[in-house]
């Protein structure tokens, strides 16, 4: 999946009423222009900012991103949180976008879950940071072959975008359905049956009978209301694919076409994933020949660079063609290959969803997803507490010495990296604990008020209190239900 292309339609439709230009020229899928439209805000120190610039700082950050400047993408991020460090609602959910959005792009899946799980269940989400939020968690699932999951969390979206303000937040969720529903379908026709990590996600028929997504044929495709050429693009590549891989020799040429022409993409580079789904596409629509002809186009900077999800479908691709061209050999060794990565993803790198985002179901907290969002050297400190939560006597103070730094610094990086404070992050870190116990409780017998002490909260009221604002619910409700 070209995570990009969804990307750069949340980033556009978020900045489309105070960023007009920016969000047109994403939206036309030139990230450089709209980087342009907005790189000014750059150049000016911490002290020049004025009024709105926090939202231009965010908007050169995706601009940057998307033009795979990673790294100058999150020290622009940083000066965006930092704009709006006072605003403790905005920055806390802007933080886990952004780290989210990061990490999808790494292929850090448990970590971009952890975080647009965060986005989801945070009362301080607008509705389209909501609608946001639930597209990754659907992107996520959709990687991960975890269709169920996916189907639900974009069921979710689409409700959403249907009280949304701009009708193409509805046409966002559409694409990315379609997406889903063609990439399935593709990647689990009958000639690519030893397919074994797609074909495991057959229960993808959520995608396809689901109430969201009807069975992906090419009229079906036409229903979106097109009106950006980032969407026009994506979609005609989607109903290419689709027709190659049910054998059709027309479609072969335009994706043949569409995939060697960057011009197409944002960025102007056609991304190393869709060139991999249109080999796919290829093989299971038996174009044999094509597939050779659009495997060798991929440079092995190319290859180098896939992300580990899609190195398992170019190591199947791979296999597939060199067994077509008599390199029994090289096929058996790219096979047994993919075979043992197929089997890790499978079995090890499942992740339990909040399925379909309830505001009230946050996640437990990932090491992983909240060290993210701190520099290098605050990581230390959230590892510190993560060690040393359940020692009662855990202060902001212990953990500033940890790592030798003031408690007024810690504060001030944790505010503006997260935001929330050390000490409320151990307040809601010793919850979660509580609820996990609650919940974990098999045996019975079990009172809120021990399971609390454990974990150092002494004052019932306090507990009620606090628990029902993290969580929605009751201490009682939760060990109860």
């Amino acid at each position: 999946m070209v995570i990009k292309i969804y990307f750069a339609l949340a980033a556009a439709l978020a900045a489309k009423a105070s960023l007009p230009r920016f969000a047109a020229a994403l939206l036309d899928g030139d990230p450089e222009r709209a980087y342009e439209s907005v790189a000014d805000v750059s150049d000016r120190g911490t002290r020049q900012l004025i009024e709105g610039d926090g939202e231009r700082l965010l908007a050169v950050s995706d601009a940057l991103l998307l033009l795979d400047r990673d790294e100058e993408a999150e020290q622009e991020y940083r000066r965006a949180q930092k704009a709006c460090r006072h605003a403790d609602d905005r920055l806390r959910v802007m933080s886990c976008r952004n780290a989210g959005w990061q990490a999808l792009k790494r292929a850090r899946y448990f970590a971009a879950h952890s975080c647009f799980a965060r986005m989801a269940s945070d009362d301080g989400a607008t509705l389209e940071q909501s609608i946001e939020a639930q597209m990754g968690i659907g992107i996520v699932h959709h990687l991960m072959g975890q269709q169920r999951h996916a189907a639900a969390a974009l069921e979710h979206a689409a409700q959403l975008a249907g009280d949304a303000r701009d009708p193409l937040w509805s046409d966002a969720v559409a694409l990315l359905a379609v997406d889903c529903a063609v990439r399935i379908e593709v990647f689990g026709s009958a000639l690519l049956a030893d397919h074994a990590f797609w074909q495991s996600g057959r229960e993808s028929d959520a995608f396809i009978t689901g109430a969201a997504t009807q069975r992906v044929l090419p009229d079906s495709l036409q229903k979106l209301r097109v009106q950006r050429p980032l969407i026009d693009n994506h979609l005609d590549y989607l109903r290419q694919l689709h027709a190659v891989a049910h054998g059709d020799a027309d479609a072969s040429l335009r994706l043949a076409a569409i995939t060697g022409d960057g011009a197409s993409w944002p960025g102007r580079g056609v991304p190393a994933e869709a060139k991999i789904a249109a080999v796919l596409a290829a093989l299971g629509g038996n174009f044999g020949a094509l597939a050779e002809r659009m495997l060798d186009t991929l440079t092995k900077r190319e290859m180098d660079g896939v992300a580990p999800r899609w190195n398992l479908d170019l190591l199947y691709a791979r296999a597939k063609v060199a067994a077509q061209r008599g390199q029994m050999q090289s096929a058996l060794q790219l096979y047994a290959s993919y075979s043992r990565e197929a089997l890790h993803c499978l079995r090890a790198e499942a992740v339990q969803a909040p399925v379909a985002g309830s505001r009230g179901n946050a996640g437990a907290s990932s090491p992983d997803d909240v060290s993210m969002r701190l520099p290098a050297k605050y990581r230390r400190a959230y590892r510190y507490i993560v060690e040393h939560i359940a020692d009662h006597g855990l202060t902001t103070r212990d953990v500033a010495a940890h790592i030798q730094v003031t408690e007024r610094a810690l504060q001030m990086m944790f505010k503006n990296s997260l935001g929330v404070s050390p000490g409320a992050l151990i307040r809601q870190m010793r919850l979660e604990g509580i609820r996990d116990a609650l919940r974990t409780d098999v045996h019975g017998g079990v009172t809120v008020l021990d399971t609390a002490r454990r974990w150092g909260v002494n004052s019932r009221s306090t507990l009620v209190k606090s628990y029902r604002k993290q969580f929605h619910e009751s201490p009682s409700e939760t060990l109860n239900g």
